[in-house]
């Protein structure tokens, strides 16, 4: 029964989730990646953190 568990636990983590997915460039894929790894972040954090400020962004207008 702990899978049973596991697997609500993550369906309710889903509830409020969007997956988003975008096609890029190899080279321009991979010119992001080693970007971020640079300073240290995930690319998760990163496009989150985007979306965050141009919604702020938006809102000010």
């Amino acid at each position: 029964m702990p899978e049973q568990n596991s697997y609500e636990q993550q369906k309710k983590y889903f509830t409020n989730r969007k997956q988003l997915r975008v096609w890029v460039e190899l080279e321009k894929y991979q010119r992001f990646e080693a970007a971020v790894k640079a300073q240290g972040k995930s690319i998760y954090g990163v496009i989150n953190q985007f979306i965050d400020d141009f919604c702020k962004e938006q809102a000010g207008q």
